[in-house]
């Protein structure tokens, strides 16, 4: 699957670093750090805060914030990537705040701007969370872990959103700058885990400097925490994350999409294998990318 704009199986991924288009520099350091650490895909992330009504006047239009620069890697981290065989990745996300039904227009306005990798959204009351697990065509819904949940992730809505295909987000930078958030964080996870069972879960960093970014191993090892048993750690750091930018390509560009492997002894006159995009999909609200196995010939 080299020919897509998606990543190849089997790399780890850090899905939430905060772009500062005040400060490139700080982000680069970031992004440099990451690499150096073993993170080969990365998504620049930029926070869109909830709408803030204004005593008097009307309010402003909207605007989607522009879309962060390819950021330059460093000759160290260049060195690093050739010596390990391994590629770098970058992406662009947006975070949409939701605290009045009044923000869901950003979400539409990103959906329809599709210039987005991934879009997330973090919901701050039990309407918004219900609605965002079973009506937005988004990719991630984040756990905010600095303050208490003000509402109760329930069963029937988890189990909506991983239906859907969506992904939780829970970022442990928090959980390193002060011990009442790092509480927080482990209390809100594990009532989302009692839910999802473990399932579908996504740990970013969030991190605002690059001495908070932590090596793949060890974020992993952090579901040890929120009661998540050992064979799901290594998912929240890999497939999962892979799935949510899958999640975002197909819902940009068709309704499904099917890979085609070529079969072994294949006949070098018969056509390549390619990737067929199809228009119908049984499941019309969700879509999905699946690598087909080798078909077998039918027996005479």
């Amino acid at each position: 699957m080299t020919s897509l704009p998606i990543p190849a199986h089997g790399k780890s991924y850090d899905l939430n670093i905060l772009y500062e288009s005040n400060n490139l520099k700080s982000t680069t350091r970031k992004v440099n750090m990451a690499v150096r650490l073993g993170f080969q895909v990365v998504a620049l992330n930029q926070i869109v805060s909830s709408i803030t009504k204004p005593a008097k006047g009307k309010q402003k239009k909207f605007v989607l914030p522009a879309l962060p620069p390819k950021i330059n890697l460093t000759e160290e981290s260049k060195a690093y990537l050739e010596a390990n065989h391994k590629e770098f990745n970058q992406c662009c996300r947006i975070t949409i705040e939701l605290s009045d039904l009044d923000d869901l227009h950003k979400v539409r306005d990103a959906l329809s701007n599709g210039a987005f990798d991934v879009i997330a959204v973090i919901p701050r009351t039990e309407r918004l969370f219900h609605t965002a697990c079973t009506e937005l065509h988004i990719d991630i819904i984040c756990i905010d872990g600095s303050e208490k949940l003000a509402y109760i992730p329930r069963h029937a809505a988890v189990q909506a959103a991983i239906s859907r295909g969506l992904y939780f987000e829970v970022c442990y930078s928090p959980m390193i700058r002060d011990s009442t958030t790092r509480r927080l964080t482990i209390t809100n996870t594990q009532r989302l885990v009692e839910s999802s069972k473990g399932k579908n879960l996504i740990l970013s960093s969030g991190a605002l400097h690059p001495m908070e970014l932590r090596g793949p191993n060890d974020v992993a090892n952090l579901n040890t925490l929120f009661g998540i048993t050992e064979n799901l750690h290594p998912h929240s750091v890999g497939s999962n994350c892979r799935s949510a930018i899958v999640h975002g390509f197909t819902r940009k560009t068709a309704k499904c999409a099917v890979y085609v492997q070529k079969l072994e002894g294949e006949k070098e006159n018969e056509p390549q294998s390619e990737l067929i995009l199809s228009e119908s999909c049984t499941k019309s609200t969700d879509s999905v990318i699946s690598e087909s196995p080798p078909l077998k010939k039918a027996k005479k």
